[in-house]
């Protein structure tokens, strides 16, 4: 097959609606399977390359992480941070600024055949459901074997090395899109939400309005705040614990009631007797 047409059939991915938890839909942009294998191919060369640059509180797809690392990492660091801030990037994966992330792809990797693909695949076209096709301005699309990887990188470049250099002292988890800011007090936490809003717009990215949130967990303030937040399928708020002999209250770890709902509506699915 000549090489011009081997580009023709890397053009397009199919979208596939699936359901998300909280009751939305989720796009997933399913690749042909000739873009499956070149997209491992680019995986395996580049993820090695960017891999040891990636910042240690970053914890999705990467290898060797996984959620649970992420939660654990959370419930420590909200022990001496009284306050949090609840992340959410609005549309993340299709906000993604294709200029931006090639820009910081061609930061780590020169390789010109890599470059040539990644760019193709950031516009390939999309194919929905009813065989209507649109090309992809901006965005990876969700379901692609390289788009964990790309998303890595926008976000590190964005996110991550933004923090270390600019606010070393306030920890975070990151999984993919799903961040979490700790912070000591109110004013910490109304000061970083706007510093770190400002620094995603700068890179087109933007937080949504409602579910971006400050969470106060054990200290004081002036506002009245969410005393929990929901990471990774796991609710952390504060829960009164004995111990020594005595009742504390401190932030502990629990079902969030977005998972238990999902479970229930499996069971339910079984129609068990009983």
């Amino acid at each position: 097959m000549e090489l011009s047409n081997l580009r023709e059939l890397l053009s397009y991915v199919k979208e596939v609606p699936i359901k998300k938890k909280d009751g939305g839909e989720r796009k997933l942009g399913v690749p042909t399977l000739l873009d499956r294998i070149a997209q491992q191919v680019v995986k395996t060369h580049l993820e090695p390359i960017v891999e040891p640059h990636f910042h240690n509180s970053s914890f999705g797809y990467r290898p060797g992480r996984n959620p649970h690392q992420a939660i654990s990492q959370a419930c420590k660091n909200t022990f001496g941070h009284d306050f949090a801030i609840d992340l959410d990037i609005q549309g993340f994966f299709d906000t993604i600024d294709h200029e931006l992330l090639m820009k910081a792809v061609r930061f780590y990797c020169q390789d010109k055949w890599v470059l040539l693909y990644v760019e193709r695949w950031l516009k390939a076209g999309i194919v929905q459901q009813d065989g209507n096709y649109f090309d992809r301005l901006t965005g990876t699309p969700q379901g692609g074997v390289i788009s964990p990887l790309l998303a890595n990188i926008f976000m590190h470049v964005c996110f991550d090395k933004w923090m270390e250099i600019y606010h070393p002292e306030k920890p975070f988890e990151r999984y993919a899109d799903d961040v979490v800011v700790h912070c000591k007090t109110e004013k910490q936490a109304i000061f970083m939400l706007k510093q770190i809003g400002a620094r995603l717009r700068k890179c087109k990215p933007t937080l949504h309005p409602v579910k971006t949130k400050i969470v106060n967990l054990m200290g004081w303030s002036e506002k009245k705040y969410s005393k929990g937040y929901d990471f990774l399928g796991f609710t952390i708020r504060p829960h009164w614990v004995m111990a020594n002999g005595k009742w504390m209250l401190l932030p502990s770890m629990f079902m969030s009631r977005i998972s238990k709902n999902s479970v229930m509506e499996k069971f339910r699915e079984l129609k068990i007797h009983k």
